[in-house]
């Protein structure tokens, strides 16, 4: 049976099970699900995996990627958003992936376990770039991309990251509440979020994904070269040794 999206919204989880969610996040032990590649064309593809945009798109230049301050895999601990992108691993890592990604698309939500795997990994040779592609046609994704930017600013952004994967909870009322229970400061988080503080970051980041190629949701550059689509770990493992083993220029 082919794979699709659908408009149907999950049931909502009630706040114990929010808690339980949080912990396991906390703790390293929750891990999502994920598929297998094929190549085409000398891209990894997957069938039906990939939440494509309308037609229409715009082009806009952005800046580069910044380097921020090294992010252990296992926990959660970020540098701030205004002086770079979000990201994992060390700086001078001879392999960057780079996802554009957003927290509605259940493909991205798919691939999370094969990063974090890869992440454990190649821990000292692999960093992981995060830039937001919220998509339109997903009510709440803007939303969820600017509450992450807020749990940022109080250094929790891949607690938060991780938490609305496992989740899958984001209306306004949950992205809230799902800050609460990672015990970030509410009313500073809430001015943030009301205040759409991070809209024009959110959407630099979207207009340089559409410059670079990307119509949809998740999309990866690997020192520069695309895999679109959910990833398994071996599809990652293969595209980082073959970048291992290039010839160093």
């Amino acid at each position: 049976m082919r794979t699709r999206e659908t408009s149907k919204t999950s049931a909502t989880i009630g706040t114990a099970v929010l808690s339980l969610l949080v912990a396991a996040i906390t703790s390293g032990t929750w891990a999502g699900g994920f598929s297998s590649p094929r190549s085409d064309r000398g891209h990894i593809l997957l069938v039906d995996d990939w939440v494509r945009l309308p037609s229409t798109s715009t082009k806009s230049d952005s800046g580069q990627i910044e380097n921020s301050d090294e992010v252990e895999v296992e926990r959660s601990r970020s540098a701030p958003v205004a002086s770079g992108h979000l990201q994992r691993g060390p700086d001078d890592a001879p392999v960057t992936i780079v996802e554009y990604s957003e927290f509605q698309c259940p493909y991205c939500r798919e691939t999370e376990q094969a990063l974090h795997h890869t992440l454990i990994k190649y821990s000292d040779q692999v960093r992981l770039v995060y830039k937001d592609f919220p998509l339109s046609f997903h009510k709440h994704a803007m939303d969820a991309a600017l509450a992450a930017r807020c749990a940022d600013e109080q250094g929790q952004f891949w607690a938060y990251h991780d938490a609305l994967f496992a989740s899958g909870q984001l209306s306004p009322a949950d992205l809230k509440a799902t800050a609460s229970h990672l015990g970030l400061d509410r009313e500073s988080f809430d001015s943030c979020l009301d205040d759409r503080k991070y809209e024009r970051s959110v959407r630099a980041d979207q207009a340089d994904g559409n410059r670079l190629g990307a119509d949809g949701t998740p999309y990866f550059l690997i020192n520069g070269k695309s895999l679109s689509g959910a990833q398994s770990a071996a599809a990652f493992d293969s595209a980082i040794s073959t970048e291992l083993n290039a010839p160093r220029r």
